[in-house]
């Protein structure tokens, strides 16, 4: 057999044709990869869906001091160490810590999100690192001196008839309170 021969196309029927063509598809067939599975629905867009009906009478209209007012509630704890400064033209700007600002603008999507879903008219985040001021401490201020043994046993004498424990402490911690001033 010459090489010309081993090249030339085989004479084939119509028969072999169509064999050959069904064996083509069968093999594609088992083939093929499955189709892909759509992702699954965003469940914040359902969320907020659910939401809206439920929120109070006139959402959408929360001005800026009711968002200041709301922050943490309305931002989360991610948001929480973050200040809003002023909201102008859909613009909200936030006064955060240098070393969070970062951080929060990977999350400013999620924040206006968030925002818009508890009726803040807010379109972008703008984030200006400065430090926030220093929340002011409890008010409530150490015992000057410890009670003596008698003092002690004598508020704890007190108080025995009340049943509550919780009662019973937050009466022991008002009684140290007043009788160290």
């Amino acid at each position: 057999m010459s090489l010309r021969d081993r090249f030339r196309p085989a004479q084939t029927t119509a028969s072999d044709q169509a064999g050959d063509e069904a064996r083509a598809a069968q093999r594609l067939n088992g083939q093929r990869g499955r189709g892909t599975i759509p992702p699954a629905p965003s469940a914040g867009k359902a969320a907020a869906a659910l939401m809206k009906p439920l929120l109070k009478e006139g959402a959408g209209t929360m001005g800026f001091h009711e968002l200041k007012r709301r922050w943490s509630d309305v931002a989360g704890a991610s948001f929480a160490r973050c200040q809003p400064e002023k909201l102008v033209a859909g613009v909200l700007t936030l006064r955060a810590p240098a070393a969070l600002a970062p951080f929060l603008q990977q999350q400013a999507p999620l924040l206006i999100e968030r925002l818009k879903t508890a009726g803040a008219k807010v379109k972008t985040v703008r984030i200006e690192q400065r430090s926030a001021p220093v929340r002011p401490t409890a008010n409530v201020r150490p015992l000057r001196r410890a009670l003596t043994a008698a003092e002690e046993t004598a508020l704890a004498q007190a108080l025995d008839p009340v049943a509550d424990p919780a009662l019973k402490s937050a009466l022991m911690r008002l009684g140290r309170a007043v009788k160290q001033g």
